[in-house]
């Protein structure tokens, strides 16, 4: 599907930065969300994205549907989104929520930045000219993340500099250029921790992840989304936090990571995620001193602010 009368297509097209030949503005920012069974978000979203800010350039969305045939792109189309946009239907069916960004970012037009979105967010009016507007004043930064309103995440930042260990992919602003240089996200990891492991190799490529408190996205978190089942969301969690551990600080890390899961879950769920690791990539990249680079007592990524 394509928005704005344009024909329907299955993967966004290259599109030059910059201005065409009767001057009008190239997109400056692709907005990508990945979808999967997201409806009851979209009529929200698609109404917050009629309102934002764009910037110097004007952006276009696309969205990436990880459940092909549920109906995500109709209900784009009621909404009645006033941007331009493209749904490609994931081909292959759900292939993850990083897997997903990469093909958008890979196929997408050639943008200065990505806005990595959930679809169960409203991005504030401001938001993405706050974003840009941190991106212009810290150009080192390879990834710039929202704060999210009403409940911030804990981990901490300096309120000086803006640096964080780690920046949360639910409204995250990110060069594209970078982000395809260092291949996008780790398609290891299925769902969850992803975001952790981009920001680490952002670190150790020489650049800096910033939280910029000024922008802000309400996000409809576990807190208050009644009803919302976590059993994926911890599964995914720890395997993809025994994946860091290995890929980032070696077998000893791994070894106390297994054990700290053991303390945590009862069998035989615990047995259950170290089977599905094993069947994970044994990628190893390890830079342990890098202090950036960190595993708190509690398995967190960053000391955290209450």
């Amino acid at each position: 599907m394509r928005g704005q009368g344009g024909p329907a297509r299955g993967a966004a097209a290259p599109c030059p930065v910059g201005s065409g030949p009767s001057g009008e503005a190239r997109v400056g920012t692709v907005i990508q969300v990945v979808l999967y069974h997201s409806q009851q978000w979209l009529p929200g979203l698609v109404a917050a994205l009629n309102q934002l800010e764009p910037g110097p350039a004007p952006f276009e969305v696309a969205f990436w549907d990880n459940a092909p045939g549920d109906g995500s792109a109709e209900v784009i189309r009621q909404a009645r989104p006033r941007f331009p946009h493209t749904v490609v239907e994931a081909p292959e069916g759900n292939i993850g929520f990083g897997a997903a960004h990469n093909r958008l970012a890979a196929a997408g037009p050639a943008a200065p930045y990505l806005l990595l979105l959930n679809p169960d967010t409203l991005p504030f009016y401001n938001c993405l000219t706050r974003l840009l507007a941190a991106a212009a004043a810290h150009p080192e930064a390879g990834l710039l993340e929202a704060a999210q309103f009403p409940i911030e995440h804990p981990k901490a930042y300096d309120p000086t500099t803006g640096h964080t260990n780690w920046c949360a992919a639910t409204c995250l602003l990110v060069p594209r250029a970078l982000f395809l240089e260092l291949g996008g996200f780790d398609p290891a990891l299925f769902l969850y921790c992803e975001d952790v492991d981009l920001s680490w190799r952002v670190w150790l490529r020489g650049r800096s992840c910033l939280y910029v408190p000024t922008a802000k996205c309400a996000h409809l978190t576990r807190e208050n989304a009644a009803g919302k089942d976590v059993a994926v969301e911890v599964r995914q969690s720890w395997i993809g936090h025994l994946y860091l551990r290995r890929k980032f600080f070696g077998a000893d890390a791994l070894a106390d990571g297994v054990a700290l899961m053991r303390r945590r879950l009862p069998e035989p769920e615990a047995s259950d995620l170290l089977q599905a690791f094993t069947r994970l990539p044994a990628t190893v990249h390890p830079h342990p001193d890098h202090p950036r680079l960190v595993l708190t007592a509690d398995g967190n990524y960053a000391p955290t602010r209450w």
